[in-house]
């Protein structure tokens, strides 16, 4: 009999070891799991605090404070209504359990946890939030870990800056202080007892009870809390009527919407640091500028509302957008937006879409055309070098492929600066063709197309796809007066000792001659001053700009892309089904460009295009492009590079004439 005992109780231990052990595997399989996940802390340029802390996978608003900076209320409101027993249990409460169980089994569902804040702690650190029996064993076994490794003071710390307090757009808010920033506006020491109580109510139905959501659940939530508070006597009578009578209100949203931006750094991370942050907190300091992304995302959302109410909204068509803007100096990514609403579709339209860019190839082929001559020798095409407007049918390998004009309108004998400024397809053309296609393609490439240019006639009037982020930066080099910059997001990359592991640095060519460069900025200017773009200056806009308007055929897609000294900016305004927008790059994304870059650039002074050396400015009769002569009256200002001012001259009578013919045979 004493040696079955011996051996039943040697049984007893071996058991009680293996269960040990296996729950000694189980919560160390878990934190290893989670110690292998990389938290990035990502900060918007000149930042003291992350914009967003990317854990896991999703994107975080958190601020850890130390325990001491809560107040004692907000601490005795969580511990009574989360976990009264918190300082008497070893992590699982049997009381809790028993209790929970019982309420379930009356009403038939689950209406209690029964879980301890430790608990909680442990399932929002390692494990999902799905409800099963396994999760649950997994999370009493972490709980009784972190009980022995942590003192009470340090849990109910870690807790209060983890909990999980609802979404603010597609962040999570985590922890008290970010929920008090991020709904009230105030840190934790400056709550009132109504507050405090709304907050912690929070805790049981962080979405549901959101003020967010629904101001009524959220009273009712703040309520019960008040009340528990004053039956424990933790809240005066006077404090209860008064926190009663105060009304339920949050704060505007502070929150800055740049989740496709963070996405696009996140791969831009792994491709300078493959594998460098697994495991690891990186503190990764980007290109972001707050107020310029701030003003990106309220022209895109406010302008494709607007559109709503032009067009008939059917199910696979709605009206989507992207925009992207570059510092001109830098080529540093200061806002994107890859669409209307990231927490309905993550597709980033910025950087993932190709779509074809219809007329806003066009600058790149005057580009060409103008480095041409100034290259080559060849004779020079200047701004005001006449070409013919007129239908053309040219012979393409896959047929006859007829470009018109918008409108089957045509001009007869043009300036180039007046067929790149109104957008003639003809006479653009012309000048490709006199180019030379190879020339073009070559040329758009050198200044930031990376995608795939095929080589046929189309492709002059922008049918080859292209992404918004690549043709901007494209335009950036016109902006900087020639050298293409590659855009970027990192500036810097630290690791959680501050020790920094990439230092981002500019990747830079020259592209095209500054004085070509120029030329193109100058009629670009035209466009916007009476161009296809001149109703920009009816929406508003006020300093110098220069920007192309695009649409692609059957009007599938609406681009403007412009800039400033220092800014561009491109918008692209379509469907994702390829559906037709039934609206041009005017009617759809300059709005929206305008809107933008009147708003993020209040704070630039205005400052003009300043010519490079080497460019000069000629009086010319603008229906021949000629000279005119000293004793001439009237006629334009226009640009050259120096060296390829029009020779020939016009006197007072060829002056008229030009006129009178141009006014006959134009059409």
């Amino acid at each position: 009999m004493l040696s079955f005992d011996r051996s039943s109780i040697r049984l007893s231990y071996a058991l009680v070891l293996a269960v040990g052990l296996i729950g000694v595997w189980v919560a160390w399989g878990l934190i290893a799991g989670h110690l292998l996940q990389s938290r990035l802390m990502i900060y918007a340029d000149g930042a003291d605090e992350p914009m967003a802390i990317f854990r896991g996978a999703s994107y975080v608003l958190s601020e850890e404070r130390p325990l001491s900076a809560y107040p004692p209320l907000l601490i005795d409101a969580v511990l009574l209504m989360e976990d009264r027993r918190f300082y008497q249990h070893h992590g699982v409460d049997l009381r809790a359990v028993i209790r929970a169980a019982w309420a379930n089994a009356q009403h038939g569902s689950i209406v209690q946890g029964g879980s301890t804040l430790t608990q909680q702690l442990a399932r929002s650190r390692y494990l999902t939030h799905e409800r099963s029996f396994s999760r649950k064993i997994k999370e009493s076994v972490l709980a009784l870990g972190l009980e022995t490794t942590l003192s009470k003071p340090e849990i109910l710390e870690r807790y209060l800056n983890d909990v999980y307090l609802g979404q603010r757009g597609a962040y999570e808010v985590r922890g008290i202080t970010a929920a008090s920033r991020h709904y009230l506006g105030k840190e934790p020491d400056a709550l009132h007892p109504a507050e405090v109580a709304l907050l912690v109510g929070l805790i049981r139905s962080p979405n549901t009870a959101s003020p967010l959501v629904s101001l009524r659940r959220a009273r009712e939530r703040r309520d019960l809390v008040l009340r528990r508070l004053l039956e424990e006597r933790k809240l005066s009578d006077a404090d209860y009527r008064r926190a009663l009578k105060e009304p339920v209100r949050v704060v505007r949203d502070s929150t800055v919407e740049a989740t496709h931006f963070l996405d696009f750094v996140r791969k831009e991370l792994e491709a300078k640091l493959s594998g460098a942050s697994k495991g690891k907190t990186l503190k990764v300091f980007t290109t972001l500028d707050i107020a310029t992304q701030q003003a990106a995302h309220q022209a895109v959302v406010q302008g494709l509302s607007k559109l709503d109410g032009r067009r008939k909204r059917t199910p696979g068509n709605a009206v989507e957008g992207a925009l992207v803007a570059l510092d001109v100096e830098a080529g540093a990514i200061k806002a994107m937006v890859g669409g209307r609403d990231y927490y309905r579709s993550q597709f980033n339209r910025a950087v993932q879409a190709k779509r074809q860019p219809g007329s806003l190839f066009k600058p790149f082929i005057y580009l060409a055309a103008f480095e041409a001559g100034h290259v080559d020798g060849r004779e020079a095409l200047t701004p005001a070098t006449i070409v013919e407007d007129r239908p053309l049918a040219p012979d393409v390998e896959n047929g006859r492929w007829r470009p018109r004009n918008f409108n089957d309108r045509y001009y007869g004998k043009v300036r180039l600066r007046e067929a790149l400024e109104r957008s003639l397809n003809a006479a653009t053309i012309t000048i490709g063709e006199q180019v030379g296609l190879g020339r073009v393609i070559d040329q758009a490439k050198a200044s930031g197309i990376e995608s795939r240019l095929r080589p046929d006639p189309a492709t002059l009037l922008g049918a080859s796809e292209v992404s918004v982020l690549e043709i901007t930066a494209a335009y950036g080099t016109l902006a900087r007066g020639g050298t293409w910059i590659k855009p970027y997001t990192i500036k810097k990359v630290e690791d959680g000792q501050g020790h920094v592991l990439f230092e981002g640095g500019r990747e830079a060519r020259r592209a095209v001659s500054s004085q070509a460069a120029f030329l193109v900025t100058s009629i670009l200017q035209g466009t916007i001053e009476r161009g296809t773009a001149a109703s920009a200056r009816a929406l508003g806009l006020t300093r110098n700009a220069a920007g192309k308007t695009g649409t692609s055929n059957d009007l599938r897609d609406a681009w403007f892309v412009g800039y400033t000294p220092d800014l561009v900016a491109g918008v692209w305004v379509g469907v994702d089904s390829g559906a037709s927008l039934q609206l041009t790059g005017a009617q759809a994304a300059l709005p929206i460009w305008t809107q933008f870059i009147k708003q993020a650039s209040v704070h630039h002074p205005s400052r003009s295009f300043e010519p490079p050396p080497g460019i000069v400015t000629a009086k010319i009769d603008p229906s021949s492009g000629l000279r005119l002569t000293p004793g001439c009256s009237g006629g334009v200002d226009e640009v050259f590079i120096q060296g390829t001012e029009p020779r020939a001259t016009c006197s007072q009578d060829t002056f008229a004439l030009w006129h009178w013919i141009r006014h006959v045979f134009s059409r």
